[in-house]
């Protein structure tokens, strides 16, 4: 059955008017928390399509992407990120928005241990058709340009199902404004509400590169997931996907 327009119209009103709730109160929350030494930064960016942890939630169309970032030199630090997607009809949608709040403590070593927590929500214009949210905790460590981090949910996009993801991200640079960047990552399912045939352990990895232009940044990656799990829907989707974009720093 085809949706008339005004629906869909008003459904997207609806989850922007949410977007717009939530965002304002977590920057409000930002703003208020700390002193004037607290860094804050703002980018803009476009990507021809969204990929997370080796799958399209996008369904592989051009998303534009808004990222506000709050760190106090207390050690506390909070991040929010919107994502909008241009879908076939060339009309723009909301896709998701993530809230992303953690504590970091440099150590004498140079090591630098976090903490925190992540809360996640896409609409119905992703990939898994339905509006879902989930909740993750996460811990890592960090050194140089080495990173890793193991995220904890109990109900990664549906109810009763636990995962834990553990990732290791690193980068480089090899010349002056050029950087190189690798991440590979492992979805476990720890608990499932239905068969485990549903969830098996999914990897995921990605290559990329990036030149800075003055406050522009030139992105290009490789991405490389797994088809047919059931995390995000259960259109399969691409496994593999070459993705370029830019930011801008505000």
């Amino acid at each position: 059955m085809t949706v008339p327009a005004t629906s869909r119209t008003c459904r997207a009103r609806g989850s922007l008017t949410k977007i717009a709730a939530y965002s304002a109160v977590f920057l409000s929350f930002c703003c208020a928390a700390g002193p004037a030494a607290a860094e804050i930064g703002a980018t803009v960016s476009i990507f021809s399509d969204d990929r997370f942890r080796g799958y399209s939630l996008s369904r592989g169309r051009p998303v534009g992407i808004f990222d506000f970032a709050y760190d106090d030199p207390s050690g506390f630090y909070a991040d929010v990120s919107g994502t909008g997607v241009l879908q076939r009809n060339a009309e723009p949608a909301p896709l998701g928005l993530q809230l992303n709040a953690g504590y970091a403590k440099r150590l004498r070593s140079g090591t630098t241990l976090d903490f925190g927590v992540v809360r996640s929500s896409y609409s119905h214009y992703s990939r898994a058709e339905a509006a879902t949210s989930y909740t993750e905790v996460y811990a890592g460590i960090s050194r140089g340009g080495l990173s890793s981090r193991i995220f904890l949910s109990p109900h990664y996009s549906e109810t009763g199902l636990w995962t834990a993801y553990g990732e290791i991200n690193g980068t480089i640079s090899p010349a002056p404004k050029w950087s190189l960047d690798g991440h590979v990552g492992m979805l476990v399912p720890l608990k499932t509400p239905r068969s485990n045939e549903h969830y098996r352990t999914a990897f995921d990895w990605r290559l990329g590169v990036t030149r800075e232009l003055g406050p522009i940044s030139l992105h290009i990656t490789w991405n490389q997931g797994e088809r047919g799990r059931a995390y995000y829907g259960n259109r399969a989707g691409r496994p593999r996907a070459l993705v370029v974009g830019a930011s801008l720093a505000l």
